[in-house]
């Protein structure tokens, strides 16, 4: 006790300096905390209306660099495009390009987007483009121009070969159907897409990019745009109801289903999930929003003037090892016959 009171004594000064700077310790370790939190990444965007640049009413692609949720800016690329989709490293943005009432992939490279490459080597009516995690796939659903439009199915691309395969065997009978969405898996193994049936109700499936074989995720619902999370373990996706619309994330192997928030019908909404996975972004009309998970706050990000068509957030991808898992897979010959 005597060898303590000598080598440590408290005077009241010294006490109130070490108080105060353990205090501005925490706050520092504090303002660290929520800085790293923040989200950040990289935006890509189509946009509908008259841009100066272009010279014209027309779609334009944008790009907006995000670091937290202040100052942000719309920068355009002044390339007509739509359904843009990031690259692996973002060294590529690939879109959808309208010519002559056909469409066609391209890319380039964000940072100088002069130099356009033709993807497809075949056109035809392509919709909903997104990347394969590696980056070295592509898919779209749609139709080549050697085709009728009830033959719309979903492709994959080989962006080495530039060879396109079809994935799904749809049957039309004699009716088109609309795809409305498509989103890899953070494995690259699946896509998750909706699709208007019979009845005119939009389902979630799953696709087996190696056996094809195609799996029902919802029913009974006009459910769109499907997004894969980086956890490889949700998706997220707008569910219509009549009076409101609900962006809701469904467990992929519970089917369970969480409403998120309800939103005002027939505004233009998209949406993407952070590269972590703890925010999500989506467009009313022309003002992009960003979503916190965990405290359920939204905030604005950036308005443009004009509507957002598509959203696409830059992530961090990484090859998520997934287990296989017994579970009942369903063929659209399955369904037909229900």
């Amino acid at each position: 006790m005597i060898h303590k009171q000598t080598v440590i004594p408290l005077y009241p000064a010294k006490t109130g300096r070490i108080a105060f700077y353990a205090a501005l310790i925490l706050i520092l370790l504090s303002l660290t905390q929520i800085s790293a939190a923040a989200p950040t990444g990289q935006l890509a965007y189509a946009v509908n209306g008259f841009d100066e640049n272009l010279g014209r009413f027309d779609w334009n692609l944008y790009t907006t660099a995000i670091k937290g949720t202040n100052n942000l800016k719309a920068t355009p690329l002044n390339h007509k495009g739509m359904y843009p989709a990031w690259g692996r490293e973002g060294e590529l943005l690939y879109f959808i390009q309208w010519h002559g009432g056909l469409a066609d992939v391209y890319s380039i490279n964000p940072d100088n987007p002069k130099n356009k490459k033709r993807v497809t080597q075949i056109s035809g009516t392509y919709r909903f483009l997104a990347v394969s995690p590696n980056g070295k796939k592509l898919a779209f659903n749609g139709w080549t121009m050697e085709q009728l439009p009830q033959e719309n199915q979903i492709w994959v691309l080989d962006t080495e070969t530039e060879e396109m395969e079809v994935m799904t065997q749809v049957p039309h009978f004699g009716w088109p159907y609309s795809f409305w969405g498509l989103s890899w898996s953070p494995n690259g193994k699946r896509l998750a897409f909706s699709l208007s049936r019979p009845g005119w109700l939009e389902h979630l499936y799953i696709l087996d990019i190696e056996t094809q074989e195609i799996e029902i995720l919802t029913e009974l619902n006009k459910d769109f745009y499907p997004v894969w999370a980086p956890d490889g373990r949700r998706i997220l996706f707008l569910r219509w109801n009549r009076e409101f619309d609900t962006f809701c994330v469904i467990d992929i192997e519970t089917k369970i289903i969480e409403p998120l928030f309800d939103v005002d019908k027939a505004t233009g909404y998209w949406a993407d999930w952070s590269p972590d996975g703890d925010y999500m972004i989506y467009s009313r009309w022309g003002t992009v929003y960003v979503y916190n998970f965990e405290s359920g706050e939204t905030e604005e990000l950036v308005e443009i003037d004009g509507s957002v068509f598509v959203i696409s957030w830059l992530r961090d991808i990484r090859i998520l090892p997934v287990a296989p898992q017994k579970k009942l897979v369903t063929t659209w010959g399955d369904i037909k016959h229900r």
